[in-house]
This record gives C-alpha cells, sequence and structure tokens, in this order.
C-alpha cells in the first residue's frame, strides 16, 4: 500500500494520534516529511521534462520551469 500525503495528514492530525507513544508520533511525522520532499522532487522532474509549448499552456517560463527543477527537494 502507498502511503499519500493526504493519508498521512490524517494519520499526523493532533486529535488521531494523541493517544500513540511519542516514537509512533515521531515516526509519523518524519514519514509525512519524506512524503512531500518526495513529492515534490517526481513534480520538479516531471517538470524539467516539459516543452516550451507544455511550460506556455500552465503559464510558465522555460526560465520559470529551470529555476524551480533545480530546486532541492526541501526548497520551497
Amino acid at each position: 500500500m502507498t502511503m499519500t500525503t493526504t493519508n498521512l495528514q490524517i494519520l499526523t492530525n493532533h486529535n488521531a494520534n494523541a493517544q500513540l507513544p511519542v516514537a509512533a508520533r515521531a515516526a509519523l511525522s518524519f514519514a509525512a516529511v519524506v512524503t512531500e520532499w518526495d513529492k515534490r522532487a517526481r513534480t520538479r522532474r516531471a517538470l524539467a521534462k516539459l516543452s516550451t509549448t507544455q511550460l506556455n499552456d500552465v503559464g510558465l517560463t522555460l526560465r520559470d520551469a529551470r529555476v524551480e527543477a533545480r530546486k532541492r527537494m526541501w526548497q520551497f
């Protein structure tokens, strides 16, 4: 089963995990961060592969796409 960001957000909700041990809450928080980083990395790789025409369709310039694609997974 693949853990989605939405599922992790539900699991890391304070009310949902208030009864969990500290280590379990930390593990869930870590998993949420890593999942978000992975999503950003995959999105940026896909962005780097788009053609100029496709970028224009979504309102981005080639320069904008390159700047975003060069960011590390933890950068906003």
